[in-house]
């Protein structure tokens, strides 16, 4: 996503709450992070707690005892940097699966700062410099995901962390510019303790989510104009009838993509009542704003939130014992947002086959230029592609946070909110969920071009959008070379805003 007006130059942490739009500039933008003068002072404050506990013997947990089953052990004094350097390198075991983008760990790093800057979890300043300074100069360490079930991304989170102390766990970078070399008391379970890697994960997502959702909707107003629908059933007295703020959000979009259009004219619509993908859209595409609204402000509240345990706290001097890092909340809003984005992937490839089916349309069979066994889009198998699409945005759509059933730590762990699984689905819905409203679009603008309909007829937001697909479509030259649709998906992408996925 392009620098924009409101894209911050400096993200400055310790003052304010991380945003998704400031994580996204970190993670894309690769913007200036700082810390507050206050921030620091903090991190101080919550320091000098924890150094009070340790030199009084209190048994406190992970600071001068072990963690999880491990915790009623405890450790001395001079036994505890040894201990934190042990439990980092041992904590970041490497197993097969998926690298995290240098975006994501650009973004969990700001966002591990972030939570270090509010004071809640007493490391020292010089391990918060040191790690601002391995951001500041991107001087990123690698972590490998799939190895959290949501209470924490404990194993990848080590892997970002072992770097700092000289253990190299994925990649040659990390270290930073001023490694700490050795941790002090409760270090290592700060470090390991939080789930920064899901939430910079689901926090660019989202994101593109967003753009998606939004593309989606633009593509639906293109079909309607191929399709030559009723558009009288996306008026705004249809959305205040209904009252749903999605549903009104969409009707709006929807109009301003088709203002100016001949749609509005009367005579112009084929039927009297669309088929549902068409005449829908802003009930489902309205049930997805909701969802993605629900989400935001459920992530947006993680990323304020203190997770680390336990919990310093600065007002009373205490450290406290918590569950903050469970994940439910999280899988939870991340498998709706899913859901409701596959409900609107669904509508959308029921669109491109009725665009292409002349009982509807009243076009020669496939858009092709007449009715016969050459020509159009379904002789370059789009629907079919379009279907395995589908396919695959509708399995991705399955619920994770019930699927977790395990009692790890010697029972100590039985209930985990599976956070990473859902967004790991998220990640892998998008390709294919683009691929679809890419599809769609290039159907639309078959069907407008089909029909000799003149540009400027169209609707004020539906031109740019036919203008630049339409020279790259094989309209009339079908089958004399292979046709590919990655440089529709990547124009379209790059329409609403993701020049290039962190994902792809």
């Amino acid at each position: 996503m392009p620098l924009n007006d409101t894209t911050p130059s400096t993200v400055t942490l310790g003052d304010t709450p991380l945003t998704l739009q400031a994580v996204e500039a970190i993670a894309r933008q690769r913007v200036t992070v700082d810390l507050s003068q206050q921030g620091r002072a903090t991190v101080a404050a919550a320091r000098a707690i924890v150094d009070r506990l340790v030199e009084s013997g209190t048994p406190a947990y992970g600071i001068t005892t072990g963690v999880g089953s491990q915790k009623d052990f405890g450790i001395s004094t001079e036994a505890i940097a040894r201990y934190n350097n042990l439990m980092i390198t041992a904590h970041a075991t490497l197993a097969p699966g998926r690298d995290a983008p240098p975006e994501v760990v650009r973004a969990a790093l700001a966002i591990q700062l972030s939570l270090f800057a509010r004071g809640r979890s007493g490391v020292r300043l010089e391990l918060v410099e040191s790690l601002l300074a391995r951001l500041q100069t991107d001087d990123l360490p690698g972590a490998r995901l799939g190895s959290s079930v949501g209470a924490s991304d404990i194993v990848a989170m080590s892997q970002l962390a072992a770097p700092l102390i000289g253990n190299a766990a994925i990649g040659n970078g990390g270290a930073g510019p001023s490694p700490v070399g050795s941790l002090a008391a409760k270090e290592a379970v700060s470090l390991l303790n939080s789930n920064s890697l899901m939430l910079a994960e689901a926090s660019l997502a989202i994101m593109e989510v967003r753009a998606l959702l939004d593309a989606a909707t633009a593509a639906g107003a293109m079909s309607m104009e191929g399709f030559r629908g009723n558009v009288q059933s996306w008026g705004a007295r249809v959305d205040a009838a209904r009252g749903q703020a999605g549903q009104t959000r969409v009707g709006v979009a929807l109009r301003a993509r088709l203002a100016k259009s001949r749609l509005w004219q009367a005579g112009e619509a084929r039927f009297l009542q669309d088929p549902l993908s068409f005449r829908c859209i802003p009930q489902i595409h309205g049930a997805a704003e909701a969802a993605f609204d629900f989400a935001t402000g459920i992530f947006e509240s993680e990323l304020s939130a203190a997770c680390d345990n336990p919990l310093i706290d600065t007002a009373s001097g205490d450290f406290i014992s918590h569950g903050n890092m469970e994940t439910t909340a999280c899988a939870l809003a991340m498998d709706t947002l899913r859901q409701a984005l596959a409900k609107v992937i669904e509508a959308s490839g029921q669109r491109i086959h009725k665009i292409q089916w002349p009982g509807f349309t009243g076009l020669p069979t496939s858009l092709a230029v007449e009715p016969g066994a050459i020509g159009g889009v379904q002789f370059l198998n789009f629907g079919h592609i379009a279907g395995a699409n589908v396919g695959a945005v509708r399995q991705a759509a399955h619920p994770a946070m019930l699927n977790y059933s395990g009692q790890l730590d010697d029972g100590v762990e039985d209930v985990a909110g599976n956070a990473p699984q859902s967004v790991a689905e998220t990640v892998r819905m998008l390709v294919p969920a683009w691929n679809v409203v890419a599809i769609e679009m290039a159907c639309a603008v078959w069907a407008i071009h089909r029909r000799a309909l003149p540009i400027h007829t169209l609707g004020d937001g539906v031109r740019p959008l036919v203008e630049q697909i339409l020279p790259m479509l094989p309209i009339g030259t079908e089958g004399q070379q292979v046709f590919d649709l990655s440089p529709i998906v990547n124009v379209v992408k790059s329409a609403f805003g993701i020049s290039r996925s962190v994902f792809d």
